[in-house]
């Protein structure tokens, strides 16, 4: 898979941020780190970009991870809070959050 620079995308503003925030791209004295995206994610950013849902393809990628650490962070919190009850949620609550969430079930995961 072709690779592309976040930001690459022609006539799309790279970078975002608010005062005193650090952009991942470098900006306001931050060491920045580079992520590479599929020219279609790249494109299809761009597209939320020009219809003015993103301010730009670097602050979509940002708010984006920071959704993903967010939920990432909740998890974890779940899992010690059932590791300290000594069992984890039963199938039914397991159907009902699904259902709920509108997410399936992960690969390998047994029905309930």
């Amino acid at each position: 898979m072709s690779g592309k620079h976040a930001d690459d995308a022609p006539g799309i503003p790279a970078a975002s941020s608010s005062e005193g925030e650090k952009s991942p791209t470098g900006e306001n004295g931050s060491d920045g780190h580079t992520v590479s995206l599929s020219e279609g994610q790249v494109r299809e950013i761009a597209q939320l970009v020009r219809s003015g849902k993103a301010a730009s393809v670097d602050d979509y990628v940002l708010r984006a991870v920071e959704d993903r650490l967010e939920r990432d962070r909740s998890l974890t919190q779940l899992q010690e809070l059932f590791d300290r009850k000594g069992h984890g949620p039963s199938a039914e609550h397991l159907a009902w959050a699904r259902e709920v969430l509108g997410v399936e079930r992960e690969q390998g995961e047994e029905p309930t």
